[in-house]
Order: C-alpha cells, then structure tokens, then sequence
C-alpha cells in the first residue's frame, strides 16, 4: 500500500482525498487551490471516480491490485513519474494479465486502432463485460488524470516533467493538428454502435439504475450509457463530472469548450465525438468557418488569436501531455484567457481524453 491507502480487515483499500492536488504539488497558499475551488464538485467526482474503480465494492474478474498495476503502466507510459509511482503503491507488487496491459497501451497511445475483436481477447483473457467496462474506465480515467495533472503543473508555472516515453510524443512545438481525410470527419448526426451488448434497461438492477439516472449532455439513455452501466461503480461519478466540466456555468465559453474538445477528438480520431462537438460549435457560434479549417487544414488554419491559442493547448494537451509548459500558458494569457478559463480548457480536454477512449474503444460510429 502507499501513503495514500490503508488496508481494512475486509481487505479492502481505502484511499486519501485530495490526489490530483497532492500529485501537482498544491500547497494551501497555492492560487490555484482558489481556482480548483470554483469547480468544487469535479475535484469531488475526480476523486469519487478514481475510488470506485482502484477500490471497488465489487470488482468482479478484474481485482483492485491488478486494476493498480494497469494504472501504473499507463502512467508510466504518459511520463508521469507521480501518478505511476501512487499506482504502484496500490498495486504492491501485483502484475496485470500481459492481455489488459497490451488493450491499455494500445489505447493510451492510438485509441482510433481499436477494433471489436480486441475484446474478444480480453474475454479470453478472463474477461467479462463488467472487467470490459471496468477496464476501459480505468484506462480513460488515467489519460484524464494525467492530463488534469500536466494543466495543472503549467498553470503553476512550470512543465509536468517528462519521462524518457513520452518525449518523443507526436506533436512537436508548433505542429498542427494531423488530419486523414480517409476518416471523414463530419457534423452530420451519426450513430454509435457499441461492440459489447449493452445492458437491457428494464432488467438493469437497482445500482445500475442509478448510475443511469444521470446521463451525458442530460439526453435520452442510449446504448453508449447501457453499456457503460455493465460498471455502474464509476459510471454513477462519471457522468456527473462529465456534465460538470463541459456545462458548468462561467469560465471558459461553452462554445470554447466544444472547440477544444472537437481539436482533440480529430487528433485522436474519434469521428462521432468530433461530430457531436463541432455540430454544437456551429449551434453556439452561429458560424462553421473555423470547423471547416479545423477539417481541412488542423489547427495551422485557425485565424482568430485566442482560438488558434485554444486549439493548440489543447492538441499540445491531448498529444503530449507531459510536454506542456509555462509558455503555453503564457501564449494563452496573452490571448486573452484567463487562469480560471486555462483551467476550464485543462480539464474539457482531460474528459475528452476520457470520452474518446470510451468511445473508440466500446465501439464505433455509424453514418
């Protein structure tokens, strides 16, 4: 166990508030305690989150350790010596199945490559849609954390510290975002469709019900919420936090936040996120130009200061976390955002690191 943990007679791990905090180095003086204060529900589902899938009630085919010893690779693999270090507390000294680390590496690094039939090898790995889900919260919590951590080093004042792995990561300073125009990126309304079967809402159990009472963007429960609800431990804080972090009032404009997010789900081509996000840009804005160059051209097209700014935080973010410093910062002051609007960006894209993971990686889009 690590400092952050203590064990109970039942076995089960019981985990310190406050990690991300702690993890960045935020002390009690820290102005950015304030700024993380102004979004006191994410802080609590951040970390309500993080319990229930490294200390779950039920952890099925996938067990607490092993769950640990995934996150550490994860962390490991983005460069942050921090997190994968609280990881390996938690796991102490247990090794995943080499199958769940592979699925977890495959998507932390290309998510866009995941195919249906890698979760066939995950169930004959031991796998069973509860560990599924389990393990595809897990992976996209981690890429979230890791990039909650890196913003919040930079807002700090100084980079995240970046590890042998990823420096060599693919998005060098000033480099747009790369484009494949065999992905067809669109804002039609597309559908989803979910590779694992999604659970049956009127045979859903009580938790499961529960945990489905919230849904993203507040929309109709869909196949991507039914399978998700296979895992209704973290599905219940998930969701709250995702709505949170894009729909809370002030900071950063909403239309900003769907910018952001539409940069990141094109570089890591997610085509229905990047659908969704653009189309509701154009509903905010009224406008489509920068969509159309975003498409097109990535990120080298934007010709508004400030958003040019955005889209390049959050590629920067999205691709390189560990690589993100005080002078993107600075570019985004002098364009116009302040800190508390910085952090806003920051964590749009930690969920969205989360949110296509899910996506790409459970399923995929339909036209």
């Amino acid at each position: 166990m690590s400092a952050t943990s203590s064990a109970t007679a039942d076995g089960a791990a019981h985990i310190a508030p406050d990690l991300i905090d702690r993890l960045a180095g935020l002390s009690d003086a820290s102005p950015l305690l304030a700024l993380r204060a102004r979004r006191a529900e994410i802080r609590t589902r951040t970390q309500a989150a993080h319990d229930a899938l490294l200390a779950p009630r039920q952890p099925g085919l996938f067990p607490a350790a092993e769950r640990a010893a995934v996150a550490q690779r994860i962390a490991a693999l983005a460069g942050n010596d921090a997190l994968a270090t609280h990881y390996r507390g938690l796991a102490a000294g247990t090794e995943a199945r080499p199958a769940l680390v592979a699925h977890a590496e495959r998507v932390t690094r290309s998510p866009r490559e995941s195919r249906p039939e890698h979760l066939g090898v995950l169930e004959a790995a031991g796998l069973d849609a509860h560990g599924i889900v389990a393990l595809s919260q897990l992976i996209a919590l981690v890429n979230y954390q890791v990039r909650l951590l890196a913003g919040l080093r930079a807002l700090a004042g100084g980079a995240a510290g970046v590890a042998a792995e990823a420096s060599s990561g693919p998005l060098p300073t000033g480099a747009p975002v790369p484009v494949d125009a065999d992905i067809g990126f669109t804002t039609d309304v597309l559908d989803w469709k979910p590779w694992l079967t999604p659970v049956v809402l009127e045979d859903a159990t009580e938790e499961q019900r529960l945990a489905l009472a919230v849904t993203p963007s507040n929309i109709a429960i869909g196949a991507y919420s039914l399978v998700l609800a296979h895992e209704p431990e973290s599905l219940l804080h998930r969701t709250p936090l995702f709505n949170g972090i894009m729909y809370a009032p002030r900071g950063l404009p909403r239309a900003e936040r769907e910018f952001a997010t539409a940069v990141e789900s094109v570089l890591n081509g997610c085509v229905y996120c990047a659908s969704v996000h653009a189309r509701r840009f154009v509903e905010l804005t009224g406008g489509r130009d920068a969509v159309d160059l975003l498409f097109a051209q990535g990120i080298s097209g934007q010709d508004d200061p400030r958003r040019q700014a955005i889209a390049q935080a959050a590629a920067r973010l999205t691709a390189t976390p560990a690589a993100l410093t005080a002078e993107d910062v600075a570019t985004l002051r002098r364009a116009g955002v302040e800190d508390g609007e910085i952090l806003d960006l920051v964590l749009a894209v930690a969920i969205f690191a989360w949110a296509n993971r899910l996506m790409l990686s459970l399923g995929e889009a339909v036209r």
